[in-house]
Formats: structure tokens, C-alpha cells, sequence
């Protein structure tokens, strides 16, 4: 229930944001579109660290643990700058190849 509530209010102040110009205030501070960019970023690793944390896949041993490895790694692409395709990427590939990795091994 709060991951529903976070994700509401962060869209109900990404559409306040995109709003104020248009009802007449001609810039928007510097300070307020930084904290809303920050607080964008912190829901959207939130939900998707909570998404990871209660993945479930039968076919994959330790499907968990990899996914743990595979958020980790994008997240440390993300972090460095890295574009959202290079990160998804990465992500992705980290999944396939350890997922293949293990359940080629037991």
C-alpha cells in the first residue's frame, strides 16, 4: 500500500510540475526541479528493488540472488551515467547469463 501511495504522489507532483507554467508561473526554481528529479529516481529504484526482492521463478535456481546481482549491476551502470538502454541492457544480460550459468550447473 505505501509503494501505491509514493508512486501517486510522486505523479501527482510531476503533473503539478508540468502545470505551473501553464498557469502562469514562468520559471520553476532550480532547487524544486532537482528535488523532483531525485524524488522520481527514489520511487522508481524503490519499486524496482521491491520487484526483485519478491521475484519469483521456479525455473531458475536461486532466481533471487540473481536477480539481486543483475538490479545491483544496473543500478551501478545508472549510477555512473550510463544510458537507460545500456543499463537495461546490462541488466538483462547479467540476468540471462547468470540464470544460464546456474541452472546449467545443477
Amino acid at each position: 500500500m505505501t509503494t501505491l501511495v509514493a508512486l501517486l504522489l510522486v505523479g501527482a507532483g510531476s503533473f503539478a510540475y508540468r502545470l505551473l507554467p501553464l498557469l502562469g508561473a514562468a520559471r520553476v526554481p532550480d532547487a524544486v526541479s532537482r528535488v523532483a528529479g531525485w524524488a522520481g529516481v527514489s520511487v522508481l529504484a524503490a519499486v524496482t528493488v521491491r520487484g526483485v526482492l519478491h521475484h519469483q521463478d521456479r525455473s531458475i535456481p536461486w532466481a533471487v540472488p540473481v536477480a539481486v546481482v543483475a538490479l545491483a549491476v544496473a543500478l551501478v551502470g545508472a549510477a555512473r551515467g550510463r544510458g537507460f538502454l545500456v543499463v537495461l541492457g546490462a541488466g538483462a544480460g547479467t540476468y540471462v547469463a547468470l540464470s544460464t550459468v546456474i541452472g546449467a550447473l545443477t
